[in-house]
């Protein structure tokens, strides 16, 4: 994530903290303070740890979408560069089923009763 502050990218430690700040990164915005949760010595004048020369592909993901329910996973997948959008969102139910759109997420909670009553 890139610190509001100094514009330095900050990696985070796992998809689940990622989640947590990107459901409140408005209210909440993302700085080098944050880090010290898993990184108590880094500040602004630290180095960054990547750079977008490195190879990577970079997108901005949708900020503050809540986060998904226990068991679901939401995962984005990237598309080729010739295509219109740049990137795919499905989520994976506690099943393991994979879900494409909110009218698939519907069909599939009531088809599965169970998990929709958990939400």
């Amino acid at each position: 994530m890139q610190c509001r502050t100094c514009q330095k990218w900050r990696v985070v430690p796992s998809k689940l903290k990622y989640e947590q700040i990107r459901e409140n990164i408005i209210q909440v915005p993302f700085s080098c303070k944050y880090v010290h949760g898993w990184k108590p010595q880094v500040t602004c004048h630290d180095p960054t740890d990547i750079s977008e020369d490195n190879g990577m592909a970079w997108a901005i993901d949708i900020p503050c979408i809540p986060q998904t329910p226990l068991g679901w996973e939401r995962n984005i997948t990237l598309r080729s560069e010739q295509g219109t959008r740049f990137a795919d969102v499905y989520y994976i139910s506690p099943a393991g089923r994979k879900v494409r759109s909110m009218k698939d997420v519907e069909r599939y909670l009531e088809d599965n009763p169970d998990y929709a009553a958990r939400l």
